[in-house]
């Protein structure tokens, strides 16, 4: 079990305490350094200065923004401070879990709804059919196909009715382009088609 590390000024409810009984809390109140093998950092979006402190901890860090009130643009923003996820506070303890394994194992744990509005915001940058990306050669022709269509903001059942396909196999193809292309999830395949994985950020 990781060590996880809950930045709050609050006492976590029980299902906190049932995800994660070996967490590490750190109030507000008593400011304190990173314990030594956290591996993980929870950072209530409640914090006044919260994106400062996933700036400082992103370096060194997988961290995941917890919010009482979550929308979009605070979401945004959390990504843009180098969080890995973004999740409600009141989540139950399973989905708190899941969150935690997908962080861990190198994905972002992004909602729907905001997958869908980051998909849009980096598709400005459209695949370049003269300079394909690495590895797309390595993609068979409906994994291709797949793969596009993910740009565009569709969820697997939009890409199945699109392609004439069942949401089972869209899930099959995409599992295959993640493995070869070497991403962990759909943001992260869209870096990687557009080349905005190359942007040099400020």
């Amino acid at each position: 079990m990781q060590v996880f590390l809950i930045h709050s000024d609050t006492q976590p409810s029980p299902r906190w305490t049932e995800a994660f009984p070996d967490a590490r809390i750190i109030r507000d109140s008593h400011p304190s350094d990173v314990p030594a093998g956290t591996e993980m950092c929870w950072i209530g979006a409640d914090l006044p200065d919260w994106p400062a402190r996933v700036r400082e901890r992103a370096r060194t860090h997988r961290v995941v923004v917890h919010s009482r009130r979550p929308h979009d643009d605070e979401g945004i923003a959390a990504f843009d401070a180098g969080a890995h996820g973004y999740c409600h506070s009141l989540a139950n303890a399973a989905q708190l879990r899941a969150v935690a394994s997908t962080v861990a194992g190198g994905g972002l744990w992004v909602g729907p709804g905001l997958m869908a509005r980051m998909i849009r915001t980096v598709r400005r940058a459209q695949p370049d059919p003269e300079r394909p990306p690495a590895g797309f050669e390595r993609l068979t022709a409906r994994e291709r196909e797949v793969a596009l269509a993910v740009t565009t903001g569709a969820s697997n059942k939009e890409i199945a009715r699109q392609l004439g396909m069942t949401e089972r196999t869209v899930k099959m193809h995409l599992g295959s382009v993640f493995r070869k292309l070497q991403v962990h999830d759909r943001v992260q395949l869209v870096l990687h088609l557009t080349g905005a994985e190359r942007l040099s950020p400020a």
